[in-house]
């Protein structure tokens, strides 16, 4: 797989040439970060790179599920499931409908798919994930109290000079107004590099945290002392 990004076949993940040890996480950022940019331009591997950790994060779960103390149990219920009450389920909540279990059968088909919602926990961009994060957010509302303030982050990419410049423009930094090709080749330089524009939002964050917030510092941020803060990516 991708031989035009890993001549001679080497240097792909968990190699067996490689000296040192990565985390395959950590092994991916650094593709992303390297320097003639060919794996962050590259149409194909952020998306089967990223699909890949979600394959291995679901076979993780799996496994740490047969560790538990209900095994027993579990794969009872699965090797007895109802294929009737699992066909009655599915039919009522096609349309989107709210569905209770009505009979003890129901309820078998339930226990296991609250097993299954507690395994795709661990995979990130699942429904199942996002609703761990809403039960996050009410946690630390009843910990914290209510927000006071919402904030949303929608960046003008194209007009940004830090953003052209992670994603490969030639861009100088240090120019107070620095010179920016046309709003096309912007877009399509932008378009070409979504890492480089994903690194330019983290960057915005992270830096509202630390100098607007001041979260975690002894002075006060710009709306007064931060005691928490929560924050998800569309």
């Amino acid at each position: 797989m991708f031989p035009w990004l890993f001549p001679y076949g080497l240097g792909g993940f968990e190699n067996e040439f490689i000296v040192t040890r990565l985390h395959r996480s950590e092994h991916i950022r650094a593709l992303l970060l390297h320097g003639d940019r060919r794996f962050e331009r590259d149409r194909c591997f952020v998306f089967i790179a990223f699909n890949h950790e979600q394959i291995r994060a679901s076979a993780s779960g799996g496994y740490l599920l047969t560790t538990k103390n209900n095994f027993t149990a579990v794969s009872h219920k699965i090797m007895n499931i109802d294929r009737a009450a699992l066909d009655a389920i599915i039919s009522r909540g096609a349309d989107g409908a709210f569905v209770r279990p009505e009979n003890d059968a129901e309820k078998t088909v339930f226990d296991l798919i609250s097993v299954v919602d507690r395994v795709a926990g661990h995979v990130n961009g699942l429904s199942t994930s996002k609703k761990y994060q809403r039960n996050e957010i009410k946690s630390l509302i009843m910990a914290k109290g209510v927000p006071v303030f919402f904030v949303t982050f929608a960046p003008a990419d194209i007009k940004s000079p830090l953003c052209l410049y992670y994603c490969g423009e030639d861009v100088n930094l240090m120019d107070h107004l620095p010179l920016l090709r046309k709003s096309d080749d912007r877009s399509r330089a932008i378009a070409d590099n979504p890492v480089g524009a994903a690194r330019f939002f983290h960057f915005l964050v992270e830096t509202f945290i630390e100098v607007i917030l001041r979260f975690g510092a002894k002075e006060d941020g710009l709306f007064g002392p931060t005691e928490a803060y929560y924050g998800t990516v569309e």
